[in-house]
């Protein structure tokens, strides 16, 4: 794999096109991708055609983690330069640190990047990743100092790992002393926050960036959202 430096930012154009091609197939409008890319130093790596998510903490490069864009490659996902992934620290840990409304905390960095995308403007939310479902003493520690900079924080990991969801969020709360820590089961519809229909996470987020809940079953709370905008 080659060196972040070496990468060239995601645009409509040029060597990088086939990755801003794939995310805006997979719902994320141009507009917000434009805004997007230039936030997390989205980039393209056209040898091995893939989207390169850059890790950094205080300015400093760690490596990146890269999603394959064709269907059927073996490895989704490659870490640089550490294989395995970045697992001693959060995603985009500067901006969580800087705190703001919502945390949402999810398993990887496209996850991250799209609900970034389904935030209406105005919003002052952050998600971040761990780089998996399991989560390292080292990554619980930096949620745990920045749950205080927020007015609720919801860890949303994929539908197949709820029960590891809720009590992480459960496990959080008491290292924070905090009762602003939930948990998001999006509902096994929808396998994972990444690949949900993007009308449907824009209903999602907004409805968590209002919440005060603890357990939010978007499953139960999609009905009720979409049946008070007339759109079921």
């Amino acid at each position: 794999m080659r060196d972040l430096s070496m990468q060239a930012p995601l645009a409509s154009t040029g060597v990088s096109a086939p990755g801003h091609e794939y995310l805006v197939g997979r719902g994320v409008p141009a507009a917000r991708l434009d805004t997007l890319i230039p936030l997390f130093d989205l980039r393209y790596d056209d040898d091995e055609r893939r989207v390169v998510f850059p890790v950094r903490e205080s300015g400093l490069d760690l490596g990146y983690a890269a999603r394959a864009i064709d269907p059927f490659v073996r490895k989704r996902w490659l870490s640089h330069p550490v294989e395995g992934g970045h697992k001693s620290v959060i995603y985009e840990p500067d901006r969580v640190l800087a705190g703001g409304d919502t945390l949402f905390i999810v398993e990887g960095p496209f996850d991250a990047v799209m609900v970034t995308a389904a935030m209406q403007p105005g919003n002052d939310s952050i998600a971040t990743a761990f780089f998996g479902s399991l989560p390292t003493d080292e990554q619980l520690a930096y949620v745990t100092a920045a749950i205080p900079l927020y007015r609720m924080v919801y860890v949303m990991l994929d539908a197949n790992v709820y029960g590891r969801c809720r009590r992480l969020a459960e496990q959080l709360a008491l290292a924070a002393g905090s009762p602003t820590v939930g948990s998001i089961n999006i509902g096994i519809e929808n396998r994972d926050p990444g690949a949900t229909r993007f009308e449907e996470l824009e209903a999602l987020v907004e409805f968590a960036s209002a919440s005060w809940q603890t357990k939010i079953r978007w499953m139960w709370e999609r009905r009720l959202v979409f049946a008070g905008g007339g759109k079921e």
